[in-house]
């Protein structure tokens, strides 16, 4: 059971405020229809993550250039998330605010990754059409070339439907439910992610010889059908609550004052999300490099392996074979990090103290409200301590140390076995990645809330000077924005100093699997940098 203990200083608006939670709780069944949406994207995020990189190699295109091209995903995210955030808070549609960005942003993505699936097909018939050869030099760059500006334009499609989502599960919930609701979210991306590493490892089937890596294309295909059916569930089954925001001050508003606002609210946000933005930048920086080259980094170690094994010149035929089924290997290797992801995201809400509020937020409430005195004397005090020494920050820094660990381990010697078995360990971390600085940031935001009083004029002068809280609810979007630009950022430098290590690498005549080593390592770095950040929210 959960206790929550509101700051008491208006009678009447805390009794309102307790009042309009309690009206507004969300059943199980509706929390799972609003966060699902959240797992179908996630799909999409498992296929391009899983498949992208074997996918634009098989193009051409060189490792060093393929780190370059994932910048885009970061590049959007710096810029666009504040931007479409501010556009959304602001949205008088009568869709609802989320809604509009969150379909359109669905259609645009669906036709992006297909686009990119098929981007060989496609311009081998534009060439065949006009009657130039599609096996020569320009045929080769024209597809290398639009499938790099594929990879951004799903990128910046991508953007809307993300922003939204986290943006619609923070108004949409009651303060009592933020928790609930951000575990939930977490337990639908890590099943989108087995999903989609789930049908990686499932071969596809092949149609025609012509056909350029069909793998790829049906991923794609299983992709667009997930997010099309989740954003739908929650489209229909999620009413978006009335906001009073003057929309038309904002449609006075333009381009360089909207950066202003932003920029203001980065300024205003409390010091609890300015941390949580802090240990993200550095999470990030791990996680990056991890996410895009696990995948490729435990095929070269199956590839390895079974070479040793083999008896006998290998043919052409044998390596292609190989290399089919080292990547279908090591795609189960990922399944096995989301299932074990999957049995965190179970496990650690009974092993974690309520994650809704913050160390700051219990010690207000211990502070303000004597009930914390009275639940302090119940029979059960012993075990409610003993909860409350794993908080949900405290697991989260926690993660990041076993993310070090297991970076540092799964880099360490051939084995393709030893590799998979840390990095499956780093489930546990990733689960809480998606679950812990969502959970606090939507605690902060319904602290900021509870912080304003109903009426200034019925609260003590002592009281009204320290309720200078600005109100975070109302601008949701531009929140959870400002913090995805904490995770995007950090993915810029990770991916320049990925190219810079495949270059440098390749330049010194090193492997390509030791290379990705080195660029694994960069993140264990980045992950102490983390946990010695976390520390903060103690």
């Amino acid at each position: 059971m959960s206790y929550r203990y509101n700051p008491l200083r208006s009678s009447t608006g805390s009794v309102l405020r307790r009042q309009e939670d309690e009206v507004a709780s969300l059943s199980k069944f509706h929390l799972l229809c609003l966060t699902i949406s959240i797992g179908g994207l996630q799909v999409v995020w498992a296929t391009v993550m899983a498949e992208g990189s074997s996918y634009l190699i098989s193009l051409g295109l060189q490792p060093s250039v393929i780190s370059l091209a994932w910048l885009a995903g970061p590049i959007c995210g710096t810029i666009l998330q504040p931007y479409i955030g501010y556009k959304s808070d602001f949205c008088s549609h009568r869709w609802g605010r989320r809604r509009p960005f969150m379909i359109y942003g669905t259609i645009a993505t669906i036709i992006c990754i297909n686009f990119l699936s098929w981007t060989s097909e496609i311009v081998r018939l534009i060439i065949y059409v006009f009657g130039a050869s599609v096996q020569g030099f320009g045929s080769i760059f024209v597809v290398q070339v639009l499938a790099i500006a594929l990879v951004w334009a799903l990128n910046i499609a991508i953007q809307p439907v993300q922003s939204s989502i986290r943006a619609l599960i923070v108004d949409s919930c009651p303060d009592s439910q933020a928790t609930q609701a951000n575990s939930f979210a977490s337990f639908a991306v890590i099943v989108g992610s087995a999903i989609g590493y789930g049908c990686g490892f499932i071969e596809m089937p092949k149609f025609a010889e012509w056909l350029h890596d069909p793998q790829f294309k049906g991923l794609c295909l299983i992709a667009s059908i997930s997010l099309g059916a989740t954003v739908m569930i929650t489209s229909t089954m999620i009413e978006e609550k009335p906001v009073g925001i003057d929309s038309a001050e904002f449609e006075r508003s333009g381009v360089l004052q909207i950066w202003r606002e932003i920029w203001k609210s980065i300024q205003t946000l409390p010091p609890t999300i300015k941390t949580i933005c802090a240990v993200q930048f550095f999470a990030w920086l791990a996680w990056f490099p991890f996410l895009f080259n696990n995948v490729l980094y435990l095929s070269r170690l199956y590839e390895a392996q079974i070479l040793l094994e083999k008896m006998g010149p290998p043919s052409t035929k044998f390596y292609n074979a190989l290399k089919d089924q080292s990547i279908r290997h090591a795609i189960l290797a990922i399944l096995v990090f989301s299932l074990v992801g999957l049995g965190a995201n179970i496990c650690l809400p009974y092993l974690i103290t309520d994650g809704r509020n913050s160390p700051f937020l219990e010690l207000k409430s211990e502070k303000i409200t004597p009930v914390a005195d009275l639940v302090s004397s119940s029979p059960d005090a012993g075990e409610r301590r003993l909860r409350r020494g794993l908080t949900l920050p405290r697991a989260w820094m926690i993660s990041h140390i076993i993310s070090a660990l297991g970076l540092f381990g799964a880099t360490l010697g051939n084995s393709f076995m030893a590799s998979v078995s840390l990095i499956s360990l780093l489930g546990i971390s990733w689960t809480l990645t998606q679950w812990a600085p969502f959970a606090l940031i939507s605690a902060e935001i319904a602290l900021s809330s509870d912080s304003i009083p109903f009426d200034i004029e019925d609260c003590p002068s002592d009281q009204s000077d320290t309720s200078k809280t600005v109100d975070l609810r109302p601008k949701a979007g531009v929140t959870m924005a400002i913090h995805n630009v904490a995770i995007a950022t950090p993915q810029m430098f990770s991916a320049l100093v990925t190219a810079s290590i495949f270059w440098g690498c390749r330049q010194l005549g090193v492997g390509e699997t030791d290379a990705i080593r080195w660029v694994l390592r960069v993140g264990i770095l980045a992950a102490c940098c983390a946990a010695w950040t976390a520390r903060k929210l103690w």
